[in-house]
């Protein structure tokens, strides 16, 4: 039977998900506080929700760790699975990846769908968060049982700026390959790891 998507704020809509028996919570856009009241107010008037699905986000300005601490806590508390469509960076790929399950979704047209990892940054100093990202490293390994290995979580240290990082495709790239590595903006992006979404602990669905 076709579930009804939750609303939440002017960037959301309802929309039909007929692959799914559960309603669905759509956020998109730079994640802010206002992201989580909404999510809030979701969860209380139905208690069925249990799946989230982030759509072309590109991160938390600022206030990263608060954002994904935050949407952590509620995944847990309510079993809750993400879905991403479309770009999902920084913050936004962490939450994914918390989920209960992990699924990537078809871009909107003329798009892909990838994961953007990268190293939270301070916004005052431009140096690496590394208590929070270590702790989000650990977490997101967790979750997928060890499939997202922390040898390669721990690569994003490797990049020079915040336009660089892992980058997990939905679907391989034209030079073959899902997970990809660049160090900084503009640099080529280079293939670091055989694996498939599927071998990360991570779902495909149309």
């Amino acid at each position: 039977m076709p579930s009804l998507a939750d609303t939440s704020s002017s960037d959301q809509a309802n929309v039909p998900t007929p692959s799914t028996p559960h309603l669905r919570h759509l956020v998109t856009g730079t994640l802010t506080r206002e992201h989580i009241a909404a999510l809030d107010a979701a969860l209380a008037a139905k208690p069925d929700l249990k799946e989230i699905e982030l759509i072309d986000i590109p991160g938390a300005s600022g206030i990263a760790p608060e954002i994904a601490y935050q949407f952590q806590w509620r995944i847990n508390q309510h079993q809750l699975h993400t879905f991403a469509r479309g770009e999902c960076a920084s913050t936004c790929a962490y939450i994914f990846l918390m989920g209960h399950e992990r699924t990537l979704l078809p871009a909107r047209i003329g798009g892909e769908t990838v994961l953007l990892m990268h190293s939270i940054h301070s916004a005052a100093t431009g140096a690496f968060e590394r208590t929070y990202n270590d702790d989000l490293i650990s977490i997101v390994h967790q979750r997928s049982q060890g499939k997202l290995p922390l040898d390669l979580l721990n690569k994003m240290y490797d990049t020079t700026d915040r336009s660089g990082g892992i980058y997990i495709y939905r679907k391989p790239i034209s030079t073959g390959g899902h997970v990809f590595f660049q160090a900084q903006y503009g640099a080529k992006r280079i293939k670091i790891s055989d694996a498939t979404p599927a071998d990360l602990g991570i779902k495909i669905d149309e």
